[in-house]
C-alpha cells in the first residue's frame, strides 16, 4: 500500500467512525430538507419538520428615529459645520408621491411632491 492510499482509507475509516460516534443508538434521521422527506415523499413539504412558532407582530405604533449625521451647510456666504445630532428624532416613514397634474374641479391643478397620508 502506498502512502496515498494509506492516508485516503485512514479518512474513510475516521469518517465511518464519526458517523457511529455522533449519531446516538436510536437517533431518529433529521427532516429539515423539504424537499426530500425522510419516509420518501420528493417534493412535499412537510410541515411538520418547519418550525412553526411566528415571531410576534411588531405594533402599530411603531416609530422610527434615527440620527443625523454631521454635514456642511451654506449660512450666509459662508460653509458652517453642523454637528452631529446627539438625540434621537423621529423619521417619516410615509411613501414620497411625485408631484404631477391632477384632474380637480373641471381643470388640471399642479400638486408638488409630498408625502403620502400614512
Amino acid at each position: 500500500m502506498t502512502g496515498a492510499s494509506k492516508i485516503l482509507v485512514a479518512y474513510a475509516v475516521a469518517i465511518g467512525l464519526s458517523s457511529l460516534i455522533c449519531a446516538p443508538a436510536g437517533a431518529q434521521p433529521s427532516c429539515l430538507a423539504p424537499v426530500a422527506q425522510c419516509d420518501g415523499n420528493v417534493r412535499q413539504t412537510d410541515k411538520r419538520s418547519v418550525v412553526s412558532q411566528l415571531l410576534p407582530a411588531p405594533p402599530n405604533s411603531a416609530t422610527t428615529r434615527a440620527l443625523l449625521p454631521g454635514h456642511w451647510t451654506f449660512y450666509g456666504s459662508n460653509y458652517v459645520w453642523v454637528p452631529p445630532e446627539t438625540r434621537l428624532r423621529e423619521v417619516q416613514t410615509a411613501a414620497l408621491v411625485q408631484g404631477g397634474y391632477v384632474w380637480r374641479n373641471g381643470s388640471y391643478v399642479w400638486v408638488p411632491t409630498h408625502y403620502a397620508k400614512p
